[in-house]
């Protein structure tokens, strides 16, 4: 090759890659494909009087400080619900200093340029689920064109027939408020088919006040009420709209404690911590 060639041909090459459409880079998975489960729980059954629970956005891990903080926060907790979690080697190294805790992530889509990461919202948790459930959003965010996917998992509590349904959710977001009420409604009716208590958490991406109102109507409906953290307005809250985008909502739980880690800086959301405990425990 002639060597006046090789810049002409690295330009068109750079141009080339830069036209490619972001769906080159994303690889969908069908609903059947959107779970996956790793780590082992060491737990049998949840403690009634003491459920700790660590809520956040970890934005794939793309932080300087994420994993020291992450590896802090989640040491102690019978539960970590994330969002934007992906199985990198950074997360998946992680995990393994967390012994004790099985993993379920509810998949929205695979990372190409990441070795095909599966990216999406997941559970620790203790204690092995009595089942699990997964959704997607029929609504894509645009350009990316992808769904958001949500985990449901249900968990034994110690001295009592009742289950823990807790719901990991990332709301889905740049699209319009019909989508957005359809993904709500999409919880709700898995919300619907349990009786007992309920943990119902993460990024919902409420950025507009129709879309606070709209989930904390339907919540209410469902008995669920929103936990009130004691440094609340450090959460991560939409730019334009100064609404916060991450909650936290219970039912037949009592809170003992709740808290926003506002000094992190392991993500641009802030870690939210919780301590709760059965309302009431019935044989």
């Amino acid at each position: 090759m002639l060597p006046w060639l090789f810049p002409i041909i690295l330009l068109f090459s750079f141009e080339a890659e830069a036209r490619r459409p972001l769906g080159y880079w994303i690889e969908l998975v069908p609903l059947a494909e959107a779970h996956r489960f790793f780590g082992q729980a060491d737990e049998l059954e949840l403690d009634p009087a003491s459920i700790k629970t660590l809520v956040w956005n970890i934005k794939k891990t793309q932080k300087a400080a994420w994993q020291s903080e992450f590896l802090s926060a989640s040491a102690d907790k019978d539960l970590v619900l994330l969002q934007e979690g992906i199985q990198n080697q950074r997360f998946m190294s992680a995990t393994e200093q967390l012994p004790g805790l099985r993993w379920d992530m509810a998949i929205s889509f695979l990372l190409r340029k990441s070795n095909r990461a599966a990216t999406g919202s997941l559970i620790g948790s203790t204690v092995d689920p009595v089942v699990t459930t997964v959704t997607q959003t029929t609504d894509f965010e645009p350009v990316v064109n992808t769904p958001k996917a949500t985990i449901f998992a249900k968990y034994p509590i110690a001295g009592t027939a009742q289950e823990l349904l807790v719901i990991s959710i990332h709301g889905i977001n740049l699209t319009t408020f019909s989508a957005f009420k359809r993904h709500m409604l999409q919880t709700r009716e898995e919300i619907l088919r349990h009786e007992g208590p309920v943990l119902f958490a993460g990024d919902f991406n409420t950025r507009t006040q129709a879309r606070t109102h709209f989930l904390i109507s339907m919540l209410n409906e469902l008995k669920l009420t929103p936990v009130a953290f004691q440094n609340g307005d450090r959460r991560m809250v939409w730019k334009f709209t100064r609404n916060y985008l991450d909650h936290s909502f219970v039912r037949g739980l009592k809170v003992m404690s709740a808290e926003v880690l506002a000094e992190s800086r392991g993500s641009d959301h802030k870690p939210m911590v919780l301590e709760l405990a059965l309302e009431e425990v019935q044989p």
